[in-house]
């Protein structure tokens, strides 16, 4: 059987935390159930570049680019890699995962009989594809061969840091997303390629990964088409876009009758230093309400509640990275008190 969430908490990794101690304290005080590792202000995600070929850095701008003439020995490595199955290729350095070796110490020093799940993540490949360039400056998903790179080696870093995860964590499984905020490009360009070509990036990141796995995408988007893909969730900004869930009803039933869940992004992470005041203007009463609201909607429209409320997260719309220590504070502890307060409104 699927496992049900029951409107539990998770959040995202990016933070605007600088010290390991504080970061990993605030998670584990908001998020006991579902324990990620937060990244640190300023810290690249940690799957960045590990094990890819042909990079070229750029040192006035500090972006990374594909090189690949001359350089064709280093792609034959990298598919020998593959192939034999080397997931220590992709190893991401501790220096680069501070926070997830000390909350490992933590937990290994006082274990806490709630924690249920493990949750990481890695750049989605289109996301990934959009951002890095080929020599001539176009999009590298829209390069067969620079595609299948960056699928294949995001696959690699995922499998080994579960590996690793796994055995810091042991008998806690985990749960997994991709991070594909570019989306909202694609839907914006009116699909500018096949979408079967996103889906099959997507479903080969996944495919060896144990446990739950799922996409993130703060833009708005068809949600249908990622219902095709076989992630287990979909993580979205509810607070902004919660309304557009229930336009595609028909789907949305399908998914939730073969394990899919919906991962509602509650909680805004814009504040006033974004531009705008979301965070400092709502309060886990209104919050509460507004997910009602949502749910309802997608209710109305023939989607059995029991079943959606079962197969329903709660999370911030976005990483708190843009926002201040005590915004995020303040965001982390709203998405800890609204699950709490709509799962004993609906499960006791």
């Amino acid at each position: 059987m699927k496992f049900r969430p029951k409107l539990m908490a998770f959040a995202l990794r990016s933070s605007p935390y600088r010290n390991v101690e504080e970061a990993c304290r605030v998670v584990i005080r908001n998020f006991p159930e579902v324990l990620h590792a937060p990244g640190l202000a300023g810290q690249e995600g940690p799957s960045q570049g590990v094990g890819m070929p042909c990079l070229k850095v750029d040192k006035e701008k500090g972006g990374l680019s594909f090189e690949l003439s001359g350089r064709e020995s280093e792609l034959v490595e990298f598919y020998e890699r593959c192939l034999s199955d080397d997931l220590d290729y992709f190893a991401i350095s501790p220096e680069s995962e501070t926070t997830l070796y000390r909350l490992a110490e933590i937990f290994k020093e006082k274990p806490w009989p709630e924690l249920k799940l493990i949750n990481f993540s890695v750049r989605g490949p289109y996301t990934a594809g959009f951002r890095l360039k080929d020599e001539s400056g176009v999009p590298a998903f829209y390069n067969d061969t620079l595609r299948d790179v960056m699928v294949k080696q995001l696959a690699m870093t995922a499998r080994w840091r579960q590996r690793k995860i796994k055995e810091l964590f042991p008998n806690v499984p985990t749960l997994f997303y991709l991070t594909e905020p570019s989306l909202g490009v694609y839907s914006s360009a009116g699909g500018t390629m096949s979408w079967d070509v996103i889906k099959n990036a997507i479903n080969e990141v996944i495919e060896g990964v144990e446990g739950i796995t799922g996409i993130h995408c703060c833009d708005n988007f068809d949600w249908s088409l990622l219902m095709e893909t076989n992630i287990d969730f979909i993580n979205f900004d509810a607070y902004h876009y919660g309304y557009t869930m229930s336009l595609y009803t028909n789907e949305l039933k399908k998914f939730l009758e073969r394990g899919g869940m919906i991962s509602w992004g509650i909680v805004p992470t814009t504040g006033a230093s974004t531009g705008v005041a979301d965070i400092e203007n709502e309060n886990p009463s209104s919050l509460v309400e507004r997910l009602d609201q949502m749910i309802q909607l997608v209710v109305d429209r023939g989607i059995d509640k029991e079943m959606l409320l079962e197969s329903s997260w709660v999370t911030p719309t976005c990483g708190c990275a843009t926002l201040s220590v005590e915004l995020a504070d303040r965001v982390y502890a709203f998405t800890k008190e609204v699950s709490q307060r709509i799962r004993k409104k609906y499960f006791g």
